[in-house]
């Protein structure tokens, strides 16, 4: 289990699993007020490939004729 602490007064302000937390959150402090903007550790794992265009350059040919 994860602490989440308050950033300005370090009250506990919610325990959490790993991986609990799977987009973004904001969590108001009761002590003193405070906004804590809290987000995961990893990226999302859906997130598609990036898929790169193969670029052909006039003078590189990979197919070489005699």
């Amino acid at each position: 289990m994860n602490e989440i602490r308050c950033g300005s007064c370090r009250k506990l302000l919610m325990k959490s699993a790993e991986r609990a937390i799977v987009g973004p959150v904001e969590v108001k402090c009761p002590r003193c007020g405070t906004l804590n903007n809290l987000r995961p550790l990893e990226p999302f794992s859906e997130r598609p490939e990036r898929q790169i265009p193969e670029k052909t350059c006039p003078g590189n040919s990979s197919s070489k004729t005699p």
